[in-house]
Protein backbone atom coordinates (compact mmCIF):
# COMPACT_ATOMS: atom_id res chain seq x y z
CA UNK A 1 0.00 0.00 0.00
CA UNK A 2 1.58 3.54 -1.11
CA UNK A 3 0.02 6.93 -0.92
CA UNK A 4 0.08 9.43 -3.74
CA UNK A 5 3.97 10.43 -4.70
CA UNK A 6 4.89 6.85 -3.85
CA UNK A 7 5.09 7.03 -0.36
CA UNK A 8 4.27 3.84 1.71
CA UNK A 9 2.04 3.57 4.49
CA UNK A 10 3.03 4.84 7.65
CA UNK A 11 2.59 1.20 9.26
CA UNK A 12 4.23 -0.40 6.98
CA UNK A 13 7.51 1.94 7.00
CA UNK A 14 7.22 1.28 10.95
CA UNK A 15 7.56 -2.70 10.45
CA UNK A 16 9.67 -2.81 7.30
CA UNK A 17 11.90 -0.14 7.44
CA UNK A 18 12.53 0.40 11.23
CA UNK A 19 11.52 -2.98 12.21
CA UNK A 20 9.00 -2.40 14.95
CA UNK A 21 6.25 -4.38 15.70
CA UNK A 22 4.36 -1.04 16.23
CA UNK A 23 4.37 2.47 17.46
CA UNK A 24 6.36 1.88 20.43
CA UNK A 25 4.77 5.02 22.48
CA UNK A 26 1.67 5.78 24.21
CA UNK A 27 -0.56 7.85 22.71
CA UNK A 28 -1.72 9.70 25.66
CA UNK A 29 0.97 8.56 27.98
CA UNK A 30 -1.99 7.95 31.05
CA UNK A 31 -1.10 4.42 32.23
CA UNK A 32 -3.99 2.29 32.44
CA UNK A 33 -3.65 -0.32 34.97
CA UNK A 34 -5.02 -3.79 34.25
CA UNK A 35 -4.45 -2.94 30.65
CA UNK A 36 -2.99 -5.47 28.44
CA UNK A 37 -1.41 -3.00 26.24
CA UNK A 38 2.23 -2.54 27.94
CA UNK A 39 2.88 0.73 26.50
CA UNK A 40 -0.57 1.70 27.79
CA UNK A 41 -0.58 -0.21 31.50
CA UNK A 42 2.85 1.61 32.48
CA UNK A 43 4.43 -1.74 32.56
CA UNK A 44 7.45 0.03 30.69
CA UNK A 45 8.50 1.76 33.08
CA UNK A 46 12.06 2.54 34.16
CA UNK A 47 12.72 2.47 37.33
CA UNK A 48 16.34 4.57 36.86
CA UNK A 49 13.74 7.68 35.66
CA UNK A 50 13.27 8.29 39.36
CA UNK A 51 16.12 6.18 41.36
CA UNK A 52 16.38 8.70 44.15
CA UNK A 53 12.67 8.69 44.59
CA UNK A 54 12.18 5.12 44.55
CA UNK A 55 14.51 5.26 47.32
CA UNK A 56 12.77 7.63 48.95
CA UNK A 57 9.75 6.10 48.69
CA UNK A 58 11.12 2.43 50.30
CA UNK A 59 12.84 4.45 53.22
CA UNK A 60 10.07 6.34 53.96
CA UNK A 61 6.81 4.68 52.82
CA UNK A 62 7.79 0.90 53.07
CA UNK A 63 10.30 1.14 56.12
CA UNK A 64 8.08 3.92 57.96
CA UNK A 65 4.83 1.55 57.55
CA UNK A 66 6.78 -1.51 58.85
CA UNK A 67 8.88 -0.05 61.38
CA UNK A 68 7.74 3.67 62.29
CA UNK A 69 3.80 3.35 62.56
CA UNK A 70 3.54 5.60 59.53
CA UNK A 71 -0.29 5.83 58.40
CA UNK A 72 -0.31 8.09 55.40
CA UNK A 73 2.50 9.32 53.19
CA UNK A 74 2.03 11.86 50.44
CA UNK A 75 3.90 11.20 46.75
CA UNK A 76 3.97 14.45 45.39
CA UNK A 77 4.48 16.48 42.60
CA UNK A 78 4.35 20.35 41.98
CA UNK A 79 4.98 20.60 38.66
CA UNK A 80 7.52 22.59 36.20
CA UNK A 81 7.90 25.72 37.48
CA UNK A 82 6.47 27.96 40.36
CA UNK A 83 3.04 28.21 40.07
CA UNK A 84 2.35 25.46 37.91
CA UNK A 85 -1.02 23.73 38.90
CA UNK A 86 -0.83 21.64 36.34
CA UNK A 87 0.91 18.68 37.74
CA UNK A 88 0.38 15.88 36.54
CA UNK A 89 2.03 13.77 34.21
CA UNK A 90 4.89 13.34 36.51
CA UNK A 91 5.02 8.85 36.57
CA UNK A 92 3.43 9.19 40.06
CA UNK A 93 0.82 6.30 38.76
CA UNK A 94 3.37 4.02 37.39
CA UNK A 95 5.61 4.26 39.87
CA UNK A 96 3.45 3.37 42.36
CA UNK A 97 2.46 -0.12 40.27
CA UNK A 98 6.25 -0.48 39.89
CA UNK A 99 6.75 -0.58 43.67
CA UNK A 100 3.51 -2.80 44.26
CA UNK A 101 5.25 -5.91 41.84
CA UNK A 102 8.02 -5.29 43.97
CA UNK A 103 6.65 -5.73 46.61
CA UNK A 104 4.12 -8.19 45.90
CA UNK A 105 6.53 -10.95 44.15
CA UNK A 106 8.23 -11.62 47.36
CA UNK A 107 6.07 -9.81 50.53
CA UNK A 108 8.54 -7.10 50.43
CA UNK A 109 11.67 -9.23 50.77
CA UNK A 110 13.96 -7.69 47.60
CA UNK A 111 12.65 -4.42 48.83
CA UNK A 112 13.64 -4.94 52.61
CA UNK A 113 16.91 -5.87 51.38
CA UNK A 114 17.82 -2.96 48.88
CA UNK A 115 16.93 -0.72 51.89
CA UNK A 116 20.17 -2.54 53.75
CA UNK A 117 18.39 -4.87 55.76
CA UNK A 118 19.60 -8.20 56.21
CA UNK A 119 17.78 -11.30 55.56
CA UNK A 120 16.81 -12.50 58.98
CA UNK A 121 15.18 -8.88 59.47
CA UNK A 122 13.84 -8.66 55.82
CA UNK A 123 11.82 -12.05 57.27
CA UNK A 124 10.59 -10.89 59.82
CA UNK A 125 7.71 -8.27 58.64
CA UNK A 126 5.84 -9.36 55.30
CA UNK A 127 3.81 -7.10 53.81
CA UNK A 128 1.81 -6.93 50.56
CA UNK A 129 0.81 -3.88 48.69
CA UNK A 130 -3.28 -2.60 47.06
CA UNK A 131 -3.68 -0.14 44.53
CA UNK A 132 -6.38 1.61 43.82
CA UNK A 133 -7.47 4.89 42.66
CA UNK A 134 -10.48 7.66 42.42
CA UNK A 135 -12.28 8.48 39.50
CA UNK A 136 -15.05 10.65 38.38
CA UNK A 137 -17.01 7.73 37.36
CA UNK A 138 -17.31 5.11 39.71
CA UNK A 139 -15.01 5.14 42.50
CA UNK A 140 -16.06 8.80 44.20
CA UNK A 141 -15.82 7.03 47.86
CA UNK A 142 -13.64 5.51 49.90
CA UNK A 143 -15.70 2.05 50.34
CA UNK A 144 -15.19 1.88 46.67
CA UNK A 145 -11.40 2.61 46.68
CA UNK A 146 -11.72 -0.31 49.00
CA UNK A 147 -13.41 -2.06 46.07
CA UNK A 148 -11.32 -1.44 43.88
CA UNK A 149 -8.63 -2.33 45.58
CA UNK A 150 -9.43 -5.88 46.47
CA UNK A 151 -10.41 -6.24 43.40
CA UNK A 152 -6.96 -5.70 41.46
CA UNK A 153 -5.83 -8.08 44.30
CA UNK A 154 -7.61 -10.78 43.29
CA UNK A 155 -8.13 -10.33 39.24
CA UNK A 156 -4.53 -8.55 37.87
CA UNK A 157 -1.79 -10.90 37.17
CA UNK A 158 1.63 -10.41 37.70
CA UNK A 159 4.28 -11.64 34.89
CA UNK A 160 4.24 -15.23 35.87
CA UNK A 161 0.05 -15.59 35.92
CA UNK A 162 -0.12 -15.19 39.71
CA UNK A 163 -2.28 -12.31 41.25
CA UNK A 164 -2.03 -11.20 44.76
CA UNK A 165 -4.66 -13.07 46.39
CA UNK A 166 -3.12 -16.40 45.07
CA UNK A 167 0.02 -15.99 45.91
CA UNK A 168 -1.40 -15.30 49.64
CA UNK A 169 -3.29 -18.28 49.48
CA UNK A 170 -0.33 -20.71 48.49
CA UNK A 171 1.32 -19.16 51.35
CA UNK A 172 -1.35 -19.44 53.99
CA UNK A 173 -1.47 -23.36 52.56
CA UNK A 174 2.19 -24.05 53.06
CA UNK A 175 1.98 -22.26 56.48
CA UNK A 176 -0.79 -24.43 57.87
CA UNK A 177 -0.34 -27.40 55.94
CA UNK A 178 -4.08 -27.30 54.43
CA UNK A 179 -5.26 -27.22 51.45
CA UNK A 180 -8.53 -27.91 51.43
CA UNK A 181 -10.98 -24.39 51.18
CA UNK A 182 -12.99 -24.91 53.95
CA UNK A 183 -10.56 -25.41 56.76
CA UNK A 184 -8.49 -22.73 54.94
CA UNK A 185 -11.61 -20.42 55.20
CA UNK A 186 -12.19 -21.29 59.12
CA UNK A 187 -8.62 -20.26 59.61
CA UNK A 188 -8.82 -16.66 58.08
CA UNK A 189 -12.66 -16.55 59.46
CA UNK A 190 -10.66 -16.98 62.77
CA UNK A 191 -9.11 -13.77 63.13
CA UNK A 192 -12.07 -12.22 62.99
CA UNK A 193 -12.76 -13.55 66.02
CA UNK A 194 -9.76 -12.52 67.58
CA UNK A 195 -10.30 -8.81 66.94
CA UNK A 196 -10.23 -6.39 69.75
CA UNK A 197 -11.81 -2.58 69.15
CA UNK A 198 -13.73 -1.17 67.07
CA UNK A 199 -14.67 -3.42 63.91
CA UNK A 200 -17.33 -2.90 60.52
CA UNK A 201 -18.77 -6.06 62.42
CA UNK A 202 -18.76 -9.70 60.18
CA UNK A 203 -16.67 -10.00 57.53
CA UNK A 204 -17.29 -10.74 53.86
CA UNK A 205 -17.70 -15.34 54.59
CA UNK A 206 -18.83 -15.66 50.71
CA UNK A 207 -15.41 -13.50 49.62
CA UNK A 208 -13.31 -15.73 52.59
CA UNK A 209 -14.52 -19.24 50.73
CA UNK A 210 -13.92 -17.93 47.67
CA UNK A 211 -10.53 -16.54 48.21
CA UNK A 212 -9.75 -20.19 49.52
CA UNK A 213 -10.23 -21.70 46.47
CA UNK A 214 -7.32 -23.09 44.78
CA UNK A 215 -9.45 -21.88 41.37
CA UNK A 216 -8.64 -18.24 41.17
CA UNK A 217 -12.11 -18.12 38.80
CA UNK A 218 -14.26 -18.26 42.08
CA UNK A 219 -12.65 -15.07 43.87
CA UNK A 220 -13.11 -13.41 40.30
CA UNK A 221 -16.99 -14.02 39.34
CA UNK A 222 -17.74 -13.31 43.02
CA UNK A 223 -16.47 -9.39 42.77
CA UNK A 224 -17.51 -9.74 39.46
CA UNK A 225 -20.91 -9.85 40.52
CA UNK A 226 -21.05 -7.34 42.88
CA UNK A 227 -23.19 -4.14 42.23
CA UNK A 228 -21.74 -0.45 41.88
CA UNK A 229 -24.23 0.46 44.59
CA UNK A 230 -22.71 -2.36 47.01
CA UNK A 231 -19.04 -1.36 46.38
CA UNK A 232 -19.86 2.16 46.89
CA UNK A 233 -21.59 1.20 50.45
CA UNK A 234 -19.52 -1.47 51.48
CA UNK A 235 -16.45 -1.39 50.17
CA UNK A 236 -14.75 -0.85 53.45
CA UNK A 237 -16.34 -4.80 55.11
CA UNK A 238 -14.79 -6.24 51.62
CA UNK A 239 -10.98 -4.21 52.15
CA UNK A 240 -11.57 -5.41 56.03
CA UNK A 241 -12.30 -9.05 54.93
CA UNK A 242 -9.43 -9.00 52.52
CA UNK A 243 -6.91 -8.02 55.52
CA UNK A 244 -8.21 -10.87 57.70
CA UNK A 245 -6.83 -13.34 54.74
CA UNK A 246 -3.53 -11.71 54.10
CA UNK A 247 -3.72 -11.54 58.10
CA UNK A 248 -3.91 -15.30 58.04
CA UNK A 249 -0.99 -15.65 55.63
CA UNK A 250 1.34 -14.02 58.07
CA UNK A 251 1.02 -10.29 56.45
CA UNK A 252 1.76 -7.96 59.53
CA UNK A 253 1.14 -4.78 57.25
CA UNK A 254 -0.78 -3.94 54.24
CA UNK A 255 0.49 -0.80 51.82
CA UNK A 256 -2.12 0.59 49.94
CA UNK A 257 -1.67 3.22 47.61
CA UNK A 258 -4.25 5.37 46.30
CA UNK A 259 -4.12 7.17 43.02
CA UNK A 260 -5.54 10.48 41.67
CA UNK A 261 -7.33 12.03 45.26
CA UNK A 262 -7.51 14.69 42.76
CA UNK A 263 -11.24 13.30 42.15
CA UNK A 264 -12.32 13.14 45.15
CA UNK A 265 -11.20 16.91 45.73
CA UNK A 266 -12.60 17.88 41.95
CA UNK A 267 -15.32 20.90 41.68
CA UNK A 268 -18.14 18.09 41.07
CA UNK A 269 -18.07 16.81 44.54
CA UNK A 270 -20.03 18.64 46.85
CA UNK A 271 -17.85 19.86 49.74
CA UNK A 272 -20.18 18.51 52.46
CA UNK A 273 -19.99 15.18 50.51
CA UNK A 274 -16.17 15.69 50.26
CA UNK A 275 -15.84 16.48 54.00
CA UNK A 276 -17.78 13.36 54.36
CA UNK A 277 -15.67 11.10 52.73
CA UNK A 278 -12.26 12.82 54.12
CA UNK A 279 -13.76 12.27 57.90
CA UNK A 280 -14.00 8.32 56.59
CA UNK A 281 -9.98 8.10 55.96
CA UNK A 282 -9.37 8.91 59.68
CA UNK A 283 -12.81 6.62 60.77
CA UNK A 284 -11.49 3.40 58.55
CA UNK A 285 -8.09 3.53 58.28
CA UNK A 286 -6.75 5.32 61.75
CA UNK A 287 -9.93 3.87 64.06
CA UNK A 288 -11.53 0.63 62.88
CA UNK A 289 -10.28 -2.45 63.20
CA UNK A 290 -8.42 -4.77 61.52
CA UNK A 291 -7.77 -1.61 58.81
CA UNK A 292 -6.01 0.57 61.66
CA UNK A 293 -3.11 -2.19 62.78
CA UNK A 294 -2.34 -3.09 59.25
CA UNK A 295 -3.47 -0.32 56.88
CA UNK A 296 -0.77 2.75 55.73
CA UNK A 297 -2.18 4.66 52.82
CA UNK A 298 -0.23 6.53 50.71
CA UNK A 299 -2.05 9.10 48.11
CA UNK A 300 -1.16 10.54 45.21
CA UNK A 301 -1.20 14.51 45.33
CA UNK A 302 -0.60 18.01 43.75
CA UNK A 303 -0.86 21.72 44.15
CA UNK A 304 -5.41 21.63 42.90
CA UNK A 305 -5.65 18.91 45.05
CA UNK A 306 -3.96 20.33 47.65
CA UNK A 307 -6.17 23.55 47.98
CA UNK A 308 -8.98 21.49 47.92
CA UNK A 309 -8.57 19.07 51.00
CA UNK A 310 -6.43 21.24 52.75
CA UNK A 311 -9.48 22.43 54.77
CA UNK A 312 -11.43 19.26 54.72
CA UNK A 313 -7.89 16.97 56.06
CA UNK A 314 -7.34 19.18 58.57
CA UNK A 315 -10.99 19.18 60.14
CA UNK A 316 -10.14 15.41 60.31
CA UNK A 317 -7.21 15.67 61.89
CA UNK A 318 -5.27 13.67 59.69
CA UNK A 319 -1.33 13.81 59.13
CA UNK A 320 -0.66 16.99 57.31
CA UNK A 321 0.27 16.54 53.56
CA UNK A 322 2.48 20.02 53.06
CA UNK A 323 5.94 20.11 51.49
CA UNK A 324 7.17 21.05 54.58
CA UNK A 325 10.99 19.90 56.95
CA UNK A 326 8.62 18.56 59.51
CA UNK A 327 6.74 16.47 56.96
CA UNK A 328 10.02 15.45 55.35
CA UNK A 329 9.56 11.57 56.97
CA UNK A 330 6.10 11.30 55.01
CA UNK A 331 6.26 13.23 51.70
CA UNK A 332 8.17 12.41 48.34
CA UNK A 333 8.56 14.56 45.38
CA UNK A 334 8.59 13.68 41.62
CA UNK A 335 10.28 16.24 39.80
CA UNK A 336 10.34 16.75 35.67
CA UNK A 337 12.96 14.94 33.82
CA UNK A 338 16.06 17.23 33.88
CA UNK A 339 18.31 16.48 30.69
CA UNK A 340 18.23 15.08 27.87
CA UNK A 341 19.73 11.63 29.00
CA UNK A 342 17.02 11.06 31.48
CA UNK A 343 14.49 11.64 28.55
CA UNK A 344 16.16 9.00 26.57
CA UNK A 345 16.45 6.29 29.56
CA UNK A 346 12.47 6.74 29.58
CA UNK A 347 12.13 5.58 26.00
CA UNK A 348 14.67 2.90 25.75
CA UNK A 349 12.02 0.39 27.50
CA UNK A 350 9.59 1.45 24.59
CA UNK A 351 11.48 0.83 21.96
CA UNK A 352 13.16 -2.11 23.43
CA UNK A 353 9.70 -3.74 23.72
CA UNK A 354 8.30 -2.91 20.17
CA UNK A 355 11.55 -3.92 18.23
CA UNK A 356 11.10 -7.39 16.81
CA UNK A 357 12.63 -10.46 18.24
CA UNK A 358 14.78 -11.52 15.57
CA UNK A 359 16.27 -7.57 15.32
CA UNK A 360 19.42 -6.88 17.45
CA UNK A 361 20.64 -3.29 17.22
CA UNK A 362 24.20 -2.53 17.46
CA UNK A 363 25.46 -0.75 20.95
CA UNK A 364 24.93 2.89 20.97
CA UNK A 365 21.59 2.08 18.59
CA UNK A 366 19.23 1.91 21.18
CA UNK A 367 17.25 4.60 20.58
CA UNK A 368 16.49 3.84 16.53
CA UNK A 369 15.22 5.26 14.80
CA UNK A 370 15.98 8.74 16.60
CA UNK A 371 19.50 9.97 16.78
CA UNK A 372 20.32 11.36 20.25
CA UNK A 373 20.58 14.70 18.64
CA UNK A 374 16.92 14.23 17.96
CA UNK A 375 15.95 12.89 21.90
CA UNK A 376 17.65 16.17 22.47
CA UNK A 377 15.22 18.21 20.58
CA UNK A 378 12.36 16.55 21.82
CA UNK A 379 12.92 17.14 25.20
CA UNK A 380 13.77 20.38 25.33
CA UNK A 381 10.40 20.75 23.28
CA UNK A 382 8.66 19.08 25.81
CA UNK A 383 7.10 20.12 29.46
CA UNK A 384 9.81 18.16 31.06
CA UNK A 385 7.00 15.64 32.23
CA UNK A 386 7.36 11.71 31.36
CA UNK A 387 3.50 11.82 30.28
CA UNK A 388 4.30 14.97 27.56
CA UNK A 389 7.81 13.47 26.10
CA UNK A 390 5.94 10.02 25.31
CA UNK A 391 3.32 11.66 23.81
CA UNK A 392 5.55 13.88 21.83
CA UNK A 393 7.75 10.93 21.21
CA UNK A 394 4.29 8.85 19.57
CA UNK A 395 3.23 12.04 17.16
CA UNK A 396 7.31 12.35 15.94
CA UNK A 397 7.35 8.61 15.05
CA UNK A 398 4.38 8.58 13.61
CA UNK A 399 4.48 11.93 11.41
CA UNK A 400 8.33 10.48 10.55
CA UNK A 401 7.30 7.26 9.42
CA UNK A 402 4.52 9.20 7.05
CA UNK A 403 7.55 10.40 5.34
CA UNK A 404 9.22 7.59 5.25
CA UNK A 405 12.33 8.68 6.67
CA UNK A 406 15.70 6.40 7.80
CA UNK A 407 16.32 8.01 10.87
CA UNK A 408 14.79 10.56 12.44
CA UNK A 409 17.40 13.57 13.48
CA UNK A 410 16.84 16.90 14.98
CA UNK A 411 15.89 19.40 12.24
CA UNK A 412 13.08 16.53 11.98
CA UNK A 413 12.10 17.23 15.05
CA UNK A 414 12.50 20.69 15.02
CA UNK A 415 10.38 20.65 11.88
CA UNK A 416 7.87 18.86 13.41
CA UNK A 417 7.03 21.51 16.47
CA UNK A 418 7.50 24.83 13.96
CA UNK A 419 4.22 23.36 12.09
CA UNK A 420 2.40 21.43 15.24
CA UNK A 421 3.13 23.04 18.13
CA UNK A 422 4.99 26.41 17.49
CA UNK A 423 6.03 28.74 20.41
CA UNK A 424 5.62 32.12 20.31
CA UNK A 425 8.15 34.60 21.28
CA UNK A 426 8.63 34.88 24.97
CA UNK A 427 6.97 31.46 25.90
CA UNK A 428 9.49 29.13 25.67
CA UNK A 429 11.42 28.08 28.33
CA UNK A 430 10.75 29.26 31.19
CA UNK A 431 13.41 32.39 32.35
CA UNK A 432 15.67 31.61 35.60
CA UNK A 433 15.30 27.51 35.63
CA UNK A 434 18.06 25.56 35.46
CA UNK A 435 16.98 22.18 34.12
CA UNK A 436 20.46 20.40 35.10
CA UNK A 437 19.45 20.21 38.90
CA UNK A 438 16.26 19.05 40.44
Amino acid sequence: MTYTGGLISPVLWIKREWELSRNPFPATGVARFGGIEARESGLLYEPDVHAEQLRQVVEKFVLGMSYSGLKFGYLWSEGVVNGDSDARGFGKSVLMQHMATRINADFGKEVYLSAGLDEVDAAEVPICCLLTGFDTVQVRTLAAAFFAAVENAIKVRAADGMTLAGRIRERIAHATGISDAKKLADVVSAGHRSLLGRTLGPPDEKLIATLCESDSTAAEEYVTGITPTTRSRSGAVQMATFLLFAAAAGMKHVLLFCDQLEDLANSGTAKAKRELEVERFRDLIVETMPMADMITMVVTMHPRAAITLENPWQLADLPSFALTEQNAGSTVKLPPLRDTAQAAQLLRPYLRAATKPEVTRVWGDELYPFTEEAVSCLFNRSLRKPRDVLRKAHDVLDAMAGRNLKRIDAQDVIDFFDVTDPVPTGLGRPVGVDWTRE
